[in-house]
């Protein structure tokens, strides 16, 4: 039959058949299957010693229980080993798919934000501190560990300890979390911090000390409003890459791992955006502004105590301010004491209370606007903080 007769009876082209019986005559059957239609040559196509490395990078990176594996990671690791060319993000995460190495992203915790929180993009304005509570060791060993995180720079320093007093924390932000992160303009808890059972006195050792250091406390319920997300975070992220990853038998190794841990997430977690920051890496960030920020003396905690153990820290010229809802009975509760609020806000309308102990003031703000001042009964003498305390409140938006 003629190539065109056979074309018509298969509802193909003539050149079709002929592209068929070439291939059959050069290479006999064989020539009769299906061919690839990719280009024999691909233009686009990553060399293969980029994929090499690619691979090879984040292997490396698996084996470390600190690090971050995914294509950012990998991606900053080639640029801190100096490899070119750097490929895209895109194409990094393209081969790691590719070679099935990727792993499903884990959910992340969401909290509710009710408020407008302030946007902070520099290290040194606003920091937060948690506490992960009773973690158990082998043999029934049970530890805390308390983290403070940099909401601007995202650095974050951790410690871990048998107890959960104010002492113990205060001993960590001045002799470890601060002389790291720098000492900043307003520190974010909840009320555990300041909680106390006398009246009228939420100046615990915790509050003298941030105070006395020029800083803001800004007291938050626990998991309300977002304003402690930044720290809740950070706590997840911590366990993460250390009691979850690795296998502790005693205090000193969990110390050891979170060390490592910390130090990873300073100096190679890409968490920043170099666009704004100039850099990936909250380590490298804080440098950056050594000069501008705000740092503590070489002291130790135990240069303030007493022959008994007590602390004393004066009581410095600053703020303290809580978040509150407001009652049915339109009134909120600072450190055990009642105070009463406009009947104009709403059962439950959100406000903030801020004692100001230079001038011994309790002013109560709704919606950015001041609603009441009252005299708040201090009778401890105050003085002038180390550090000058900031002018602006990182709530004066809210």
């Amino acid at each position: 039959m003629s190539k065109a007769a056979v074309g018509r009876r298969l509802g193909r082209s003539r050149r079709w058949v002929t592209k068929w019986v070439g291939r059959w005559r050069s290479e006999g059957d064989d020539g009769l299957e299906d061919r690839s239609r990719v280009p024999q040559i691909q233009p686009s196509k990553t060399p293969q010693r980029i994929v090499d490395k690619i691979l090879a990078t984040r292997a490396a990176l698996e084996r470390i229980p600190e690090a971050n594996i995914g294509g950012l990671s990998v991606l900053a690791a080639l640029e801190r080993d100096r490899f070119q060319p750097i490929p895209s993000l895109a194409t990094i995460e393209r081969i790691l798919s590719r070679s099935g190495v990727t792993r499903r992203h884990e959910p992340k915790r969401r909290t509710g934000v009710k408020l407008p929180l302030p946007t902070v993009t520099t290290p040194g304005v606003w920091q937060q501190a948690d506490w992960i509570h009773d973690r158990w060791l082998e043999g029934g060993i049970r530890f805390q560990a308390l983290q403070v995180g940099d909401v601007g720079s995202h650095g974050i320093v951790s410690g871990q300890y048998v107890d959960r007093k104010l002492i113990t924390a205060v001993t960590f932000v001045v002799e470890k979390a601060w002389p790291v992160l720098s000492i900043p303009l307003a520190m974010g808890t909840n009320n555990a911090f300041t909680h106390t059972t006398h009246p009228n006195n939420p100046f615990t050792a915790w509050a003298r000390v941030c105070l006395y250091f020029g800083i803001e406390v800004i007291i938050t319920p626990p998991g309300k409003h977002g304003w402690n997300n930044h720290i809740e975070a950070a706590n997840n992220e911590w366990q993460r890459r250390t009691i979850r990853a690795q296998h502790f038998t005693n205090l000193d190794e969990v110390r050891s791992g979170s060390e490592r841990a910390c130090w990873w997430m300073n100096h190679h977690r890409p968490v920043l955006n170099p666009a704004i920051c100039g850099t990936r890496y909250p380590a490298e960030y804080i440098t950056a502004h050594t000069d501008q920020l705000r740092w503590p003396p070489t002291i130790t905690i135990a240069d303030y105590l007493d022959r008994h153990g007590t602390i004393h820290i004066p009581l410095a010229a600053g703020r303290i301010t809580y978040l509150r809802h407001v009652t049915k009975d339109h009134t909120i509760t600072i450190a055990g004491t009642t105070w009463p609020t406009p009947t104009t806000i709403p059962t439950g309308g959100l406000v903030t209370a801020t004692i100001t102990t230079h001038d011994h003031t309790l002013t109560i703000r709704h919606q950015g606007q001041t609603v009441d001042t009252h005299p708040y009964p201090i009778t401890h003498p105050v003085t002038d903080p180390y550090h000058p305390a900031a002018d602006h409140s990182l709530l004066n938006h809210v």
